[in-house]
């Protein structure tokens, strides 16, 4: 065999082992991938935060619970926080990767009348266990049925963020609840990660698809989407395919100023929250109109977008935030 034929075949078979490994690495290791899956030291609750956890295989998932009544202390004059007697509580299922202890700190931006839940995925925060699609859908489902059963007199709202989006439209399935609301909402997992891998067989290799645009069609729940001004993560035109799919009307609603990471730290996104979570099936209440789709990101200038946080050990992330 003449050399350079050897090396022509030398290159083929590097080249497929490369893609193999490639291929191999991504198949073993993508629930901690998708997931951005890491522990976090363990850490005091803040003031007014209570825990909530059940038994999954390797230990237990963890959430919390704050109460935003601001019932006034006839002694002190101070707010007294009180989760029991909230009218209305947010059940918020987190991005990827995201430490839902920090994003608590913004709860001072929720209204008297407006509490929050909210869980750790297993294998990420201080959740045990190894993170899946299904494993988030049927914790969320299970955390959500004790808050429904702790706080009977309360109202609650499910609220999705990114990765969390596909999780929150599968619940609408499961449980009974007030209002969905999806910030930064994707139609398919599957098409956003085949973007940025597209030599990668992802439908063969891939177990966690998160097919919203699949799932929603069962949606019966008061729905809102809320929009960055720029997103890079999940492209607008995603977005609007799943808002096109609704089986109803959605309100959707762009927060200027704002990428996919920064949405959820303006207090104005809180705000928008809580407004539509009070308004939905209260007597009286004005009503909510669609807002027109806007396409501010066309024209005009964009607000800078910081580039996306590395993946896990190096290798790039590949799931929305």
């Amino acid at each position: 065999m003449p050399p350079h034929s050897r090396k022509a075949i030398a290159a083929v078979l590097l080249t497929a082992g490369g893609f193999t490994c490639y291929w191999t690495y991504l198949t073993l290791n993508q629930d901690r991938l998708l997931f951005d899956a890491r522990r976090r030291p363990p850490r005091e609750l803040p003031e007014g935060i209570t825990a909530y956890s059940h038994e999954v295989p390797g230990g237990f998932l963890r959430g919390y619970v704050y109460g935003a009544q601001g019932v006034q202390d006839a002694q002190t004059g101070e707010t007294v926080r009180d989760a029991e007697t909230a009218r209305d509580l947010l059940f918020y299922l987190p991005g990827r990767g995201e430490d839902v202890l920090d994003t608590m700190r913004h709860l001072a931006w929720l209204p008297p009348g407006v509490g929050f839940a909210t869980m750790d995925y297993r294998g990420l925060g201080h959740s045990d266990g190894q993170p899946s699609e299904a494993a988030a859908v049927a914790d969320a489902s299970q955390f959500l049925l004790h808050l429904r059963r702790r706080f009977p007199g309360t109202r609650v709202h499910v609220v999705g963020r990114s990765l969390g989006t596909g999780v929150a439209i599968q619940l609408a399935d499961l449980q009974d609840f007030e209002s969905l609301q999806l910030i930064t909402p994707y139609d398919s997992l599957l098409e956003i990660v085949r973007k940025r891998f597209p030599l990668v067989p992802l439908r063969q290799l891939m177990r966690h698809h998160f097919d919203s645009i699949s799932h929603c069609k069962k949606v019966v729940q008061s729905t809102k989407v809320l929009l960055a001004e720029v997103d890079e993560v999940v492209p607008h035109e995603c977005s609007e395919r799943l808002i096109a799919a609704w089986p109803g009307q959605v309100v959707r609603q762009m927060m200027p100023g704002t990428n996919h990471f920064t949405i959820i730290e303006q207090p104005e996104t809180w705000h928008a929250l809580a407004e539509f979570a009070q308004q939905v099936g209260r007597p009286g209440a004005r009503p909510i109109v669609p807002e027109a789709p806007q396409a501010p990101w066309i024209d005009g200038a964009q607000p800078a977008t910081p580039e996306a946080p590395d993946g896990v050990a190096g290798f790039p992330a590949f799931a929305p935030r």
